[in-house]
């Protein structure tokens, strides 16, 4: 064998390793999770009228920068959180967020999401914007939603600020994680729904002018698991 043809033999035997390795590595890695926060209600829209008393316009969610990915984060302790690569939302966080608040909202008050699409004359709109400042993910203990979100008709001045907290225990493993947060945002969008509510309610036609001079009072949702809470900005 000559020289160049025992430098090939020994080349092509490196590569013939390396791609080995590289299938084992393929092999051995596991499969990624995907979680939603969107309920499995299926049929829940399917009684929905064609022409909704009111509209809303909910703004994309805003979540804080470490939080803006498909990746769970969760808290090791008070000053560590791990970024799971194997465990990812369907969509990026804030997405998945959106949709959550949006299929309780819209059932509490129905309303139906026109963001993006051109207004229906003659219906009232109210735009909504949700600010998250916390979401917290503690595995085998609880989870944390902490937000401020607002409510303001298109066709008036005055507007609804909130802030709310939802905490909800979880048990160990992902999918408990991911039903928590779940159940914090069905609390948060049923205190946003039950405030499009009040809103649409002092702005009938028979109402006094005295009535909806002011935003309405947020709406506070008590419950058993979770503390949860909504309070007026001052």
């Amino acid at each position: 064998m000559t020289l160049l043809q025992s430098f090939w033999v020994r080349a092509c035997a490196r590569l013939a390793a390396g791609v080995s390795l590289a299938v084992l590595a393929a092999c051995g890695s596991p499969p990624s999770r995907f979680y939603t926060l969107a309920s499995g209600g299926g049929s829940a829209t399917a009684d929905r009228t064609a022409s909704p008393a009111v509209l809303i316009d909910m703004r994309p969610v805003t979540v804080p920068s470490a939080l803006a990915r498909s990746q769970l984060v969760v808290h090791v302790n008070a000053t560590q959180v791990k970024v799971l690569e194997d465990d990812r939302w369907a969509s990026p966080l804030p997405d998945e967020i959106r949709t959550a608040l949006l299929a309780t909202a819209t059932r509490q008050s129905g309303a139906l999401d026109v963001h993006g699409l051109a207004r229906t004359d003659g219906v009232p709109l109210y735009r909504v914007s949700v600010q998250v400042q916390r979401f917290e993910t503690w595995p085998g203990s609880h989870v944390l939603i902490d937000a401020v979100w607002s409510i303001q008709p298109s066709n008036a001045q005055e507007t609804m600020t909130c802030h709310s907290i939802a905490s909800q225990p979880v048990s160990a493993g992902y999918d408990a994680i991911a039903d928590g947060h779940r159940q914090a945002l069905q609390r948060i969008a049923t205190e946003i729904g039950r405030g499009i509510r009040e809103f649409a309610r002092r702005s009938q036609p028979h109402g006094s002018p005295q009535a909806v001079s002011r935003p309405p009072s947020c709406p506070v949702v008590a419950y058993d698991e979770a503390r949860a809470g909504a309070t007026r900005s001052p």
